[in-house]
């Protein structure tokens, strides 16, 4: 019997910086983005992502980072990056 090979993942770089997270509907909910790698992060936040959502991160004020919500439980969730980083829009 074959051992299981180990996840090969992305090296992830501890942040704990500010963002929000800016779910399907528009809402923007404060997180913190915990940790990061080039394929995604792990955020903390109050509110509960869904699971399969498309969302958007955004890190200060220059762009915001197309995702998917991969994970969550308890206080944290899993973001995968689905795209290049985008304009910040801001309201008329």
């Amino acid at each position: 019997m074959q051992e299981p090979r180990p996840i090969k993942r992305a090296t992830r770089v501890e942040t704990n910086a500010p963002g929000v997270l800016i779910d399907s509907e528009g809402v923007e909910t404060p997180v913190v983005v915990a940790d990061l790698s080039a394929g995604g992060c792990r955020i903390v936040t109050e509110a509960m992502p869904v699971i399969g959502e498309h969302v958007r991160l955004r890190v200060g004020r220059i762009a915001d980072y197309p995702a998917r919500v991969r994970w969550a439980l308890g206080d944290e969730a899993g973001l995968e990056f689905t795209g290049p980083a985008g304009e910040v829009e801001f309201g008329s």
